[in-house]
């Protein structure tokens, strides 16, 4: 990650070096998402993403930021499930940024502190052409807030849903992700792990971070056999 882009972020929050564009693999069903976000200037304001768990929403609104501070621009990524790590305050002054990245916005439904900060940031980021790009595990309407306003909001913006991927699309996606760590990963090994592991994608992801941890520690071509040793399955 760049010192621009930490310079930007709130004290103990990362971006993950790997959530990028490039290690995204793009599902037919989400290709108009990913080319809005990849667009060199977005023509909306705000841009609100749902989908379940491990469908990527992290890892967009972490590629966004890291896109932005490779131009040179400023982005805030704020994941709201780790809130308690800093305060509301983060929030003021956005008038600075170019794009703010609010991860998670249904993690601060009985917070009521936290959704008038929201709402507060995105009125100044309206008002100063700020990009803002939230995500949720359920859509605007659904969406179980206090502040009825911020749900208001929320509505008004380009709205996306992020489709699950099937059984197909996650063994691309592991092979993918394996193929831009140099790992050859053949079918019956990524078989192997589909029918083994945690099926969430970030399970996986983790699978395959350990698998080539282990691989290279024992300098070992990744085969079932070692997939069974390292996983004990």
């Amino acid at each position: 990650m760049t010192s621009d882009s930490a310079s930007q972020l709130p004290l103990g929050i990362r971006l993950n070096d790997e959530a990028t564009f490039a290690n995204f693999l793009i599902s037919s069903g989400n290709r108009q998402l990913f080319d809005v976000l990849t667009s060199t200037s977005p023509s909306v304001q705000l841009i609100y993403l749902w989908g379940a768990e491990g469908s990527g929403r992290s890892h967009l609104l972490q590629a966004l930021c890291h896109r932005y501070a490779e131009s040179g621009a400023s982005a805030l990524y704020l994941p709201l499930l780790s809130r308690h790590d800093f305060a509301p305050q983060i929030l003021e002054h956005s008038r600075a940024l170019s794009v703010i990245c609010v991860d998670d916005l249904d993690a601060v439904a009985t917070d009521s502190v936290w959704q008038e900060a929201v709402f507060h940031c995105f009125n100044e980021a309206a008002e100063s052409n700020v990009l803002f790009v939230v995500t949720a595990s359920r859509a605007p309407r659904d969406l179980d807030l206090s502040l009825a306003d911020l749900r208001s909001r929320m509505q008004k913006g380009l709205i996306f849903q992020l489709l699950p991927a099937d059984d197909g699309f996650k063994k691309q996606i592991l092979q993918h992700r394996a193929n831009s760590r140099g790992i050859s990963l053949s079918d019956q090994v990524c078989d192997y792990i589909l029918l083994r592991a945690d099926r969430s994608l970030a399970g996986l992801i983790a699978v395959l971070e350990r698998l080539d941890s282990e691989s290279f520690q024992r300098q070992r071509r990744l085969t079932v056999p070692l997939v069974k040793d390292v996983m004990g399955w």
